[in-house]
């Protein structure tokens, strides 16, 4: 996160299912200032372990700008 975005107001956030490969590639693309990576609700139990990883992999590979993860 850069020191501008801290200035800024959050206006928008988006939900992304841990479990979603096509929406956690799409993520970074769409114009929102937070994305809420869910690893809890929106994944079923036994998809936990495999959206951790899928997760993790999507922070450190992908560009997310000046979004708030």
């Amino acid at each position: 996160m850069s020191p501008r975005s801290r200035d800024l107001p959050r206006r928008s956030c988006l939900s992304i299912p841990g479990s979603s490969d096509k929406m956690l590639g799409k993520g970074p693309g769409i114009p929102a200032d937070m994305v809420f990576l869910d690893l809890e609700d929106a994944v079923a139990p036994k998809e936990k372990e495999a959206s951790r990883a899928k997760v993790a992999n999507a922070i450190k590979s992908q560009e997310w700008g000046d979004k708030v993860l």
